[in-house]
């Protein structure tokens, strides 16, 4: 399916100066619909406040000033890329969730910032979590420093036998250039049970191979804790541009206790990530 509609969420200012123009030349690139997306920040209250009025007021007014610098920068940006996009900013203080929800879900690809960046709040770090796990859609996670300028000619792909890694290698299709050079790689934390004559990754390299792309099938030894790292070392040793991985693809109280990969690249990861769920 072409990429027609992008729609980036933007939480502040500062995001907008780095994340808006990669937005708007990837939507030039794929001559696509821009929308852009402006939660509300979470409110946070403590015991003993009590000019309540005073501070919903001084929210909104903050709120509201944050929200018009965006919107001219998004004006100014899908102006000067040539592209047609548009500004909705969301209009009450909560639900900021359900807007993002509703906003994407028409979407094709969906951008958001990294949770690496310094100035993420733990609140907005865990709204990006549930959008991803909620959503249904491509989000592809853009870092101020590696930008993507259109389709590429080399990714990754972190495979493994499951529905989210499947989906998200097919997704990952729609960013890649005719021919380009993929690599499958396989991320192995321990013994895992094998049924002779089934191999899913087999049967996905041999379709690559026949959609014209060059497919190269690696496999690595990690612990658990350092499954990230690991695709994303896999990643840079391929040179590729963008790294794919399925996301949350175990229950919320297991990412509890044992840690989820799909977090730790949605912090740590260098280059642009395109996560499925």
């Amino acid at each position: 399916m072409a990429i027609k509609t992008i729609t980036l969420v933007l939480f502040d200012t500062d995001e907008a100066e780095w994340a808006l123009p990669q937005a708007a030349t990837l939507a030039s690139a794929f001559d696509a619909h821009l929308s852009v997306l402006h939660p509300y920040n979470p409110m946070l209250f403590t015991g003993g406040i009590g000019a309540e009025p005073l501070i919903y007021s001084s929210i909104q007014q903050w709120e509201e000033e944050d929200s018009e610098k965006i919107k001219a920068a998004v004006e100014k940006e899908v102006k000067s890329a040539g592209i047609l996009g548009e500004y909705r900013p969301q209009t009450t203080l909560y639900g900021a969730e359900a807007f993002l929800l509703s906003g994407a879900r028409g979407a094709d690809l969906v951008l958001v910032g990294t949770n690496g960046v310094l100035n993420r709040s733990p609140d907005d770090r865990n709204l990006i979590e549930r959008i991803i796990r909620n959503l249904g859609r491509p989000v592809l996670v853009l870092t101020p420093k590696a930008a993507l300028t259109g389709p590429l000619d080399r990714l990754t792909i972190g495979w493994s036998d499951t529905r989210e890694a499947t989906r998200a290698a097919h997704d990952a299709l729609n960013l890649a250039k005719d021919g380009a050079e993929i690599e499958l790689v396989t991320v192995v934390s321990r013994a895992q049970s094998t049924v002779p004559g089934i191999d899913g990754r087999a049967d996905f390299a041999t379709s690559l191979d026949r959609l014209g792309y060059r497919v190269t099938v690696t496999e690595r030894s990690a612990a658990v804790e350092h499954r990230a790292e690991t695709l994303i070392s896999a990643a840079q040793e391929f040179g590729s541009k963008l790294l794919v991985t399925g996301a949350f693809g175990h229950s919320q109280l297991y990412d509890f206790v044992v840690g989820a990969v799909t977090r730790d690249l949605l912090e740590f990861a260098p280059l642009p990530v395109l996560m499925s769920k």
